[in-house]
């Protein structure tokens, strides 16, 4: 686990092997989150998903919104911080 510039934690994951699509940064900068990544299908739909429990079931996670693997399969997600939510957990799902 690291610290950004204002002392926030950033915890970041990986899984080994060909698991679909990952993200591979998260960045907070000008009161948004930035998430990026790769291993989408090209030019295929994804969906960001969000909770502040990581014990609730993937179907009770709040769907941030959605987009379009670019033509390599990477993606680029740019949400709003809320400085109320101390903490924030993401997922991208691929229908």
């Amino acid at each position: 686990m690291g610290h950004d510039a204002t002392g926030n934690g950033i915890l970041k994951v990986a899984v080994a092997g060909p698991t679909g699509p990952t993200i591979g940064n998260i960045s907070v900068s000008g009161g948004q989150v930035v998430l990026n990544g790769t291993g989408g299908i090209a030019t295929s739909n994804y969906y960001v998903l969000a909770t502040t429990n990581l014990s609730l079931p993937v179907s009770s996670w709040t769907s941030l919104g959605t987009n379009t693997f670019d033509n390599s399969g990477n993606f680029s997600f740019t949400n709003a911080a809320d400085p109320a939510v101390p903490q924030r957990f993401y997922m991208i799902r691929i229908p």
